[in-house]
């Protein structure tokens, strides 16, 4: 039996013996403990998941009776009810029956049983939101901090829950008009927070996730200041404004994600124990019983300096231009929690201008790997090489235009820039990108479809990558692959609804290589796949011509790239989106996999994904075998996901595990046997980094389906 979100374009299959009947049933027809969109009545009592997961039973009440995690089974005899939560689901899932219970987890399997019943209720939740509104505001900053202030009438809660990210919802839309239009009504939850600001873009922007996690109501001030009805009354730095407010934003996060312990999810959470170690040692339960106003008091008691080591890795920066008509983007921002900064392009320089030695030596980097043995043989995806192949460059001329630019650079996964031009060292965004997204995924399909076009006869080794598309055991896929397409045929590919278009070829300023000639994609007029790979020279300008024609992202190149590690690095982005990683995260890894990776940037909404992962989040492992002993170290690093988002839990199956990590960013370091090792590279194929071959100058992403215990010894 299979179920499907639309909405998120994403499935989850349940197994069982013989046919199962399936008949819907209202939401309440039994006593769920959280809310839940569907409902149903299966004719059977056991089924199975060909992966493994975590489970919690609980009471009707929420309470908690038992979690199964790891390879631990659970059984519980005494008869219900009793409601199962799957963890690391792409799909929320419960199970209620009156009845006993037993989970089962086995190496790549999981069974739930109730014994006692012939049939059970399966429930499921999607885990997104569409805005539920559009906010009419003037086109002033006291009309974009009335839309601020809105924005956490988005929050299904103000405890410490709301650090879930299912428990936060997308703030409403922003629009300007000459009146001020609030349908519903204001809705801001009454919360007892104020952030006082001064009315100008600069210190509101930045202000948009605080305000909007925080539950505030946003007036104007002379001095940027959070008081609360509690007595809490604390000022924000002037003179590094946007860092104060992100550093509050984190600390109140964490501290949250600390304090949530004590209520429905009362687990073992490396962050606490770790909190403890640190000698934080708080009253968490009276904590967790405090309203948010009285909450707040308390955390900012706790110094930033303590919290800062458990604070799970930020997924994005937004580096934003302080002008009020892109104040529409906050709402997405908010929903990111992001790092938002403004954008001074006075403070800012070209690649053509470095700014440092670091920057000679990437350059430098970037020329020996260009000048190594594959360099000989190996060509450019441009139809002409230019005398310089590390300079960037369209038209003719230096990329390093007038609107070409480098934005500092930000300690968190990804980094997008709002604003007009093309940045050197981040992502590109803007509200149509996401909007666009919002509104595509409101109208899915139950099946992903994938376009890999290979234009170039002597790329065609590039179109292996639709060996790896499709390759999920729990995810309906449709491949196609086209070759030599004329012009016409291209139009019609992009035109066409699918999710993905892994383009191969070459690419100049004239557009896209066809049969019969260039495609210039600012040419077309409708774009309809979701999101797309543009792998040759400098697509950059094509690309971004695609996003604002329709799609919803793509991955572009800022410079040349040779034709075998094009190849390498577009063979491991179509593994990485088709594990789950978003557009932006597949991109992270390939930049910090080998300075080349640093050529390619997303253009438009970089959270977009293709599929989810089965393990609830995607990681990549780094693994480093011990020298005289039959021992590994593995270090897990997670990347968040519309999903599985800031605030999210993950549990890694490996060896005994039973903590759960915040995720997002590098989890821990386990020490495993190599028998451990060898079945944890068995559970899902995943993406795998040797700390010994760890090089700037060197491709050296492997995958786990494609590597053993012994190659790891030997290459250690």
């Amino acid at each position: 039996m299979r179920v499907d979100d639309p909405v998120e374009d994403v499935q989850f299959t349940l197994y069982a013996d013989g046919h199962i009947g399936v008949d819907p049933v209202s939401t309440d027809a039994v006593p769920w403990c959280f809310p839940v969109d569907t409902a149903a009545r299966l004719d059977t009592n056991e089924f199975q998941v060909p992966i493994r997961l975590g489970a919690y039973v609980r009471r009707p009440d929420g309470s908690m009776v038992s979690a199964a995690a790891n390879d631990e089974s659970i059984t519980i005899d005494t008869p219900g009810p009793y409601t199962v939560e799957f963890t690391s689901t792409p799909i929320k899932l419960f199970v209620f029956a009156e009845s006993g219970v037993q989970v089962t987890t086995e190496e790549h399997q999981t069974t739930l049983s109730f014994p006692d019943v012939d049939g059970v209720h399966l429930a499921a939740r999607s885990l997104h939101e569409q805005p539920a509104r559009t906010l009419t505001v003037p086109r002033d900053a006291e009309g974009v901090m009335r839309a601020v202030s809105e924005s956490s009438a988005a929050l299904k809660t103000t405890t410490c829950e709301r650090s879930f990210p299912t428990l936060r919802g997308h703030p409403p839309l922003v629009e300007f008009g000459e009146e001020v239009d609030i349908p519903g009504g204001e809705r801001r939850p009454d919360s007892g927070v104020r952030l006082e600001l001064p009315p100008e873009p600069r210190y509101v922007f930045p202000a948009a996730p605080l305000a909007y996690y925080l539950a505030a109501e946003v007036v104007p001030g002379d001095t940027p200041r959070l008081t609360t009805t509690a007595g809490v009354d604390h000022r924000l730095d002037q003179t590094s404004f946007e860092a104060a407010t992100t550093r509050l934003l984190r600390h109140v996060f964490t501290l949250d994600c600390l304090t949530r312990v004590e209520g429905y999810y009362p687990v073992e959470l490396a962050e606490r124990r770790r909190a403890a170690e640190l000698g934080l040692d708080l009253d968490w339960a009276a904590v967790y019983d405090q309203p948010l106003a009285e909450q707040l008091g308390t955390y900012l008691s706790v110094p930033f300096e303590t919290v800062e080591p458990l604070v799970p890795e930020w997924r994005l920066t937004a580096d934003i231009v302080p002008d009020i008509g892109r104040a529409t983007v906050l709402p997405h921002l908010a929903n990111e929690l992001a790092a938002v900064r403004i954008f001074d392009s006075e403070d800012t320089t070209t690649e053509s201008e470095p700014t440092s030695a670091d920057t000679e030596a990437a350059r430098e980097a970037v020329d020996q790997f260009h000048r190594g043995p594959v360099a000989a043989t190996d060509f450019l995806r441009a139809p002409t090489p230019t005398a310089d192949d590390t300079d960037f460059q369209t038209d003719g001329d230096p990329v390093s235009t007038a609107d070409v630019l480098r934005v500092p650079d930000a300690e968190t996964t990804t980094q997008t820039y709002i604003g007009d031009g093309f940045p050197l060292n981040a992502n590109k965004g803007s509200r149509a990108s996401y909007e666009r997204q919002l509104s595509l995924r409101a109208e899915a399909t139950d099946h992903i479809g994938v376009t890999i076009v290979c234009n170039d006869e002597q790329m065609i080794e590039e179109l292996e990558v639709g060996d790896y598309y499709g390759t999920r055991d729990l995810f309906e896929f449709d491949v196609t692959l086209r070759s030599e397409l004329t012009r016409d045929q291209l139009r019609e590919v992009l035109a066409a609804d699918t999710d993905f278009l892994h383009y191969i070829g070459h690419v100049d300023d004239r557009g896209l290589q066809a049969a019969d000639g260039y495609l210039d994609a600012h040419a077309i007029e409708e774009v309809n796949t979701t999101a797309f790979i543009l792998n040759g020279c400098r697509s950059f300008r094509q690309g971004q011509a695609l996003a604002d024609r329709g799609a919803v992202a793509g991955i572009v190149t800022l410079d040349n790239v040779h034709n075998s590690l094009a190849t390498e690095i577009g063979t491991n982005i179509a593994r990485l989106v088709n594990r789950g990683f978003p557009l932006d995260a597949a991109v992270e890894v390939v930049k910090d996999d080998a300075l080349v990776g640093r050529h390619y940037i997303v253009v438009g909404d970089g959270s977009v994904e293709i599929a989810t992962p089965e393990a609830g989040i995607p990681a990549v492992w780094e693994i480093d075998p011990y020298e005289y002993d039959d021992r590994f170290d593995i270090e897990i690093r997670t990347f968040a996901t519309r999903s599985f988002h800031l605030g999210a839990m993950n549990m890694p199956f490996i060896a005994n595990n039973q903590t759960q990590y915040l995720s997002s960013g590098a989890l821990d370091t386990f020490d495993v046997s190599g028998k451990e090792l060898s079945e944890y590279l068995s559970l899902e194929t995943a993406p795998v980094q040797l700390k010994s071959e760890r090089s700037e100058t060197t491709v050296s992403l492997r995958w786990s389906d494609k590597i053993t215990v012994q190659t790891i010894r030997e290459r250690g």
